[in-house]
């Protein structure tokens, strides 16, 4: 199978995972890029991956030396070019919980000695799991589990891609996700008001995994979508069924009331240089000239129900 690129955010349980592929495949097929300092970043990336690099030169060392695993603390945007959005997973955490976690470790680790305050009020620490995955259709990723959910995640990622990792607890004793650590309300209220980007992102992939685990064992299963935008006016979207290579069909709403059925096999350029999967081929675009504005359009998989990422969307013409 193609090689698997884990964006490893930062305090997720990420280490878990990881360690689990090393296990599962063994760790001389897995490709580290943890930074150009750091002793785990694997020789090839430090070569390649660097200001004035040759990221072609890397990938082609990396399959030349039989990687199959490709992992680190970057941006998705990063290998976006070199391996297919459909390739890559990762794992979220409840942000404000991340954030405080992250800093802790900082304390622990680095001798950090501000307080909390000061750290996630620093931009970089702002919505930090959105940024990383900026640049890239992070709802088209291969799998997206939750670190609160650990272990169903797991299983879910396992009967997805034929693997068996094994459920580990690295780092879990000193940073417990059991036990949600202990904050003032006005801190809640900031660290949330901070992070609205990440809360949004981690609820929706909630969300998708509820729908990944309810549509397991049926013929379509679950749908990689969302809407993208107002054009000409046209509302357009895309939708990519895991399972299958037809086009799914799906049924819109306007408020609460049926409208149109279209099948997603329009082209998208951007989304094929992605690899977000049919070679581009899994657009949609209906027409919303005669509809309000602030009218509410809901795009659901015909199939099963499923919504797509963005629905309801409110028209803004």
């Amino acid at each position: 199978m193609d090689p698997l690129i884990f964006i490893h955010i930062p305090k997720t349980a990420g280490t878990s995972f990881r360690l689990g592929m090393d296990a599962v495949i063994g760790e001389e097929r897995v490709c580290r890029d943890y930074g150009a300092s750091s002793v785990e970043t694997s020789p090839i990336v430090k070569q390649w991956v660097k200001p004035g690099g040759d990221l072609w030169q890397f990938g082609c060392a990396f399959r030349a030396a039989g990687y199959q695993f490709l992992t680190g603390h970057f941006h998705a945007i990063r290998y976006a070019g070199l391996f297919d959005v459909a390739q890559m997973v990762t794992f979220l955490r409840d942000p404000v919980q991340r954030v405080v976690s992250e800093y802790q470790h900082h304390v622990r680790n680095y001798g950090y000695q501000e307080p909390l305050e000061t750290f996630y009020r620093q931009k970089p620490n702002i919505n930090r799991q959105q940024r990383l995955l900026g640049g890239v259709p992070w709802v088209g990723l291969g799998f997206i589990g939750i670190t609160e959910r650990y272990a169903e995640s797991v299983g879910q990622f396992n009967r997805k891609f034929g693997f068996n990792v094994p459920i580990l607890d690295k780092n879990q004793s000193r940073d417990s996700i059991a036990e949600p650590y202990r904050l003032t309300e006005s801190q809640k209220t900031e660290l949330k008001r901070l992070n609205a980007e990440d809360i949004r992102l981690y609820r929706t992939a909630c969300e998708q995994l509820d729908w990944r685990i309810r549509l397991e064992g049926k013929e379509q299963g679950y749908v990689a979508g969302a809407f993208m935008r107002e054009e000409r006016g046209r509302l357009l979207g895309w939708a990519r069924a895991e399972r299958g290579d037809d086009p799914v069909v799906l049924r819109l709403h306007v408020d609460g009331k049926p409208f149109i059925e279209v099948k997603a096999c329009e082209y998208r350029p951007l989304l094929r240089e992605k690899g977000v999967g049919r070679g581009g081929f899994l657009g949609f675009s209906v027409d919303i000239t005669d509809l309000p504005k602030g009218a509410q359009v809901e795009c659901t998989v015909a199939e099963t129900g499923q919504p797509l990422v963005g629905s309801p969307w409110i028209l803004k013409k």
